[in-house]
């Protein structure tokens, strides 16, 4: 009994020192923030959104098209995303719908049969990169009760007699619409709109009942609720609305669009081109994304709803300046081997002329014929984008919809392009730039790593011939990078050009895995990283997490700032970040004496003078607890403040797609005394504390969105362990209590 008594007691301290350890605030320190130490300006667009088309971010996510491969131009598999049951059906692209829409559905019906799509489907198994087969299959439309889908498609009747049937096929879902091809002579668009009965996934149905032989091409089925949807300035395409939500929400100063693969395509000959994403979808080019090839069977196609008129539109509803990136007339340089093959020439395998045909190949060529095309091809983007409408691509912006201009203020030359070959290209197309349109900010590439021989030439040069140009970084890290690099840019020339970091992102190693990598732990890393970011606001410019967007069991990423299904939308503990910090910083940046950065607290200080308000992040990478006294001096008595802040007991702790939601920010309100506030930074935190000061007052800051009831995170192991050692106390005090009845028992009966 008295050894299983002392158990308990030792488990009892154990614990207690356990909670004491974590939680006991460590000595305080002060803050002082005064008004004598503004110093240099912030620059105002200095967070932004990365948009790239990966992870199905554009077909699947943001275009609001439901149907996959909807015009049957998947190269790889014509029939990609489709299920056609007892019918006889062939794709041909004789008299197709227009030249760039060649291929089309001819069907032949004899009695009865079906024509499914399934929509952008899930292929891999949740977390993993295990391909899974049965999901590939699967219809995964997401219908949600009481919402009208409009459906369209071409069709052209060439002997059919009969009827066809449409319906969202999921059970519970009872609605059709029942039509005929009498009238369908010719290529005709039949559109009509139905209604979903259940929130569910499911695919698009076309019903066949008769006989014959009739075409069918370019089939939508897009939500009415969608943003933008029948609004006369998005003419074409809508938008999926809680993805637009969710990047409006991050308030950008500024979005890209669209880098990598997209931009810089696997050759020269199918170099992208913008002219191509603009006008009625049907008569947009499409292509097969190279993002994700035909392992697996695995299909994605670039239809271009999401063109380069519905990006400008995007900018324009969220309020960001465009920054669309083009290529350098490069085909991608690490598809094609670029590095190799460089290296192979400094060792001698080519000669001068045969490395020449080595470039010729990889990159168009200034002084050709192609390369002036190509060279007017990014002016008219331009013209297209700021033009009156007394010009020929401004006039053309207007027919799509949208008659003031965009004032697109940047634009990007190159996605992770680097070496001579880049600046050869860069050096010509700026020049070209800077003479039509000397307002425009030229963005030039610094390649892929950021540690390389490449990037510091990149930095050189930009320094050296053209200051005036912003100089794209990317990196993509792990293993604690970004806080071993929290002074990154300190030693960056104050007088060269400037920086914009359009790529980054963390991976929290050893803190969940796919989509869960995206947690408190790498939030925080990226807090902390951002808080150096503004104290060198004089040198970076902008900066944009990415990827953005990514599709659960479809990523070709393991994070990303926001996961979204057929259905729901997931907003991480990194984007929870990113939207505190691009809705709360100031127009000057305030330099402090605060150096906590052993203690794991870091720091950064901006004050908007015209709204007078200041905003104190702080970011605390530790467990422990740190008390705090801010000291505000020089702008008058201050008496209130207010801190948005996300506060974790685990580093794993996450949202996940069809969970309840754990991770979110919240609000509380302070009252200072004698310009002080004495401020508790909570373990495992991100706060923003925002003081009014002056005229400014609370009614101007960011309010929070509403997310729903928070709950606490409980990691996977906890919730073993947790039932393991309370069953372990509950059996340990069985044995106790059966011992002493025991020992009673034995006392009693030898009294």
């Amino acid at each position: 009994m008295k050894r299983a008594v002392s158990l308990l007691i030792v488990l009892a301290i154990l614990i207690s020192v356990t909670v004491i350890a974590f939680t006991y605030p460590k000595k305080g320190e002060e803050l002082l923030i005064s008004k004598d130490n503004i110093s240099y300006d912030v620059s105002a667009s200095l967070y932004g959104v990365s948009l790239d088309n990966i992870n199905f971010a554009y077909d699947g996510g943001l275009a609001s098209n439901l149907v996959s491969n909807n015009s049957f131009e998947y190269e790889a598999d014509r029939f990609y995303g489709w299920n056609i049951d007892a019918l006889s059906f062939s794709v041909q692209n004789k008299d197709g719908l227009n030249e760039n829409n060649q291929n089309y559905l001819s069907v032949t019906v004899d009695g009865e049969g079906a024509i499914l799509n399934n929509g952008y489907t899930e292929f891999y198994d949740y977390k993993t990169y295990n391909f899974n087969e049965k999901k590939k299959n699967t219809p995964d439309m997401g219908f949600e009760k009481g919402e009208k889908y409009e459906f369209s498609a071409y069709f052209k009747n060439v002997s059919f007699e009969g009827s066809l049937t449409v319906s969202l096929k999921a059970s519970g879902n009872t609605e059709s619409y029942n039509f005929d091809l009498t009238e369908c002579e010719d290529w005709t668009k039949i559109i009509f709109q139905i209604e979903s009965e259940v929130t569910a996934d499911g695919g698009l149905l076309i019903s066949a009942n008769g006989t014959g032989t009739f075409l069918m091409d370019f089939v939508t089925l897009v939500p009415t609720g969608s943003h933008g949807f029948h609004d006369d300035e998005w003419k074409y395409t809508s938008i999926r609305t809680d993805l637009y939500e969710a990047l409006s929400e991050l308030s950008p100063k500024f979005v890209r669009f669209s880098g990598g693969l997209f931009a810089e395509i696997d050759s020269i000959e199918n170099l992208y081109s913008w002219k191509s994403t603009i006008g009625p979808l049907e008569a947009r080019v499409q292509t097969d994304n190279s993002r994700y090839g035909n392992e697996n069977g695995i299909g994605c196609i670039n239809s271009n709803a999401m063109g380069y008129y519905e990006y400008f539109m995007l900018c324009s509803d969220l309020g960001a300046s465009p920054i669309p990136v083009i290529s350098a007339g490069i085909s991608n340089q690490s598809i094609n081997g670029y590095a190799d093959m460089r290296e192979s020439y400094k060792n001698g395998v080519f000669t001068e002329d045969g490395w020449q045909t080595v470039l010729d190949s990889m990159a168009l060529k200034p002084g050709t014929d192609e390369w002036d095309t190509f060279v007017q091809d990014v002016l008219d983007l331009i013209e297209f984008a700021n033009g009156s409408t007394d010009t020929r691509w401004g006039a053309v912006r207007a027919e799509n919809g949208h008659e003031e201009p965009f004032n697109m203020q940047f634009i990007a030359i190159g996605d992770e392009a680097y070496g001579d070959i880049y600046w050869r290209n860069f050096d010509e197309l700026y020049k070209a730039i800077k003479a039509e349109y000397p307002e425009i900010t030229v963005i030039a590439s610094s390649g892929a790593d950021t540690d390389s021989e490449d990037f510091n030439d990149a930095r050189s040069t930009v320094n050296s011939k053209y200051p005036d140009v912003l100089l794209d970084e990317h990196y993509f890290t792990e293993g604690g990078y970004l806080f071993n690099n929290l002074s990154k840019y300190d030693s960056y020339e104050r007088n060269g050009a400037k920086v914009m970091v359009g790529e980054w992102s963390v991976k929290s190693n050893g803190y969940g895995t796919v989509q869960t990598k995206n947690n408190v732990w790498s939030a925080i890393e990226e807090a902390a990283y951002l808080t150096g970011i503004e104290k060198n606001a004089d040198v970076v410019s902008m900066i944009s997490y990415a990827p953005a967007l990514a599709k659960v069991n479809a990523q070709s990423t393991d994070v990303n700032l926001i996961w979204f299904n057929s259905k729901e939308v997931c907003l991480t503990p990194d984007y929870y970040t990113q939207m505190l910090f691009a809705n709360n910083f100031g127009t000057q940046y305030i330099s402090t004496d605060l150096n906590m950065a052993d203690s794991g607290v870091y720091e950064s200080v901006t004050v908007d003078t015209a709204e007078q308000v200041i905003y104190v992040k702080l970011v605390n990478s530790e467990f422990k607890d740190v008390n705090l006294t801010l000291n505000i001096q020089g702008f008058g008595n201050v008496t209130t403040a207010s801190n948005q802040y996300l506060s974790e007991t685990f580093k794993a702790a996450c949202n996940e797609v069809g969970e309840k939601l754990y991770v979110a920010p919240k609000e509380k309100s302070y009252e200072l005394k004698d310009n002080k506030l004495n401020f508790t930074v909570e373990g495992l935190s991100v706060n923003v504390i925002r003081i009014p000061y002056g005229e400014g007052d609370q009614s101007n800051l960011y309010v929070l969105p509403e997310t729903g009831i928070v709950k606490p995170f409980i990691p996977t192991a906890f919730k073993v362990v947790i039932p393991c050692v309370i069953t372990s106390l509950l059996i340990v005090t069985g044995i106790a209590v059966l011992a002493n009845r025991h020992s009673l028992k034995k006392r009693r009966k030898n009294k």
